[in-house]
């Protein structure tokens, strides 16, 4: 119970759990239909993983590699909000693709674009999740806030299907822009109530 009770100990901390679990709802939201999305535009199996396969895997290690860069340098602070932006905005990119149809060229930018934001989304949170770990319980309380975190990824995404049932495909992917919205307001909250960052003076130097 020591990790549990030491975390409950700091200040705002049901807001830094209600943000673990909604920061990437939006993004999961998103993919959980991405398939049978294309599916429905008429693309087959096979293009969708020539693509995915040839440019997702590159954009995502590229994503992740910008994002620890934007750590280093600018803070986990700001690098949550930034990416966490530009991860909501690229799922703007399946309304492109919605409206283009089946075009290949429009599905290797949506899909160059979402594994590169979501990429640049996943190294700003563990950076953030592995802040939040105290040195006494690290593995402990990461594995409780990396399960927690996956509430949003699969659980509440799992509502996917059946909003994207009844809203159809355009308004569905503006719904999953919307959702990303709720934890980039707590984020806002904390920054501002429980600084997230070290003191500029025990921040690595950077030219």
């Amino acid at each position: 119970m020591a990790p549990f009770a030491e975390f409950a100990r700091r200040p705002g901390w049901l807001a830094i759990l209600l943000f673990v679990v909604l920061y990437k709802l939006g993004d999961a939201l998103a993919g959980v239909m991405a398939n049978p999305f294309y599916v429905a535009l008429g693309f087959t199996k096979i293009e969708v993983a020539n693509v995915a396969k040839l440019f997702g895997v590159a954009a995502t290690l590229a994503g992740l590699a910008v994002a620890g860069l934007i750590v280093y340098r600018w803070g986990v602070y700001r690098s949550l909000l930034v990416c966490g932006l530009l991860q909501a905005a690229s799922n703007l990119t399946y309304v492109l693709q919605a409206w283009a149809g089946h075009d290949v060229w429009v599905l290797t930018l949506t899909i160059l674009l979402e594994n590169f934001t979501g990429g640049m989304g996943s190294a700003a949170f563990v950076a953030y999740l592995s802040g939040l770990c105290s040195l006494a319980f690290t593995a402990t309380q990461y594995a409780l806030l990396s399960s927690l975190a996956a509430v949003g990824r699969t659980t509440l995404s799992a509502s996917g299907g059946w909003l994207a049932d009844r809203l159809d495909w355009v308004p569905f992917f503006l719904a999953t822009t919307a959702a990303a919205l709720p934890a980039l307001l707590i984020l806002l909250w904390l920054g501002r109530r429980f600084p997230i960052d070290p003191p500029a003076a025990a921040r690595p130097a950077t030219r």
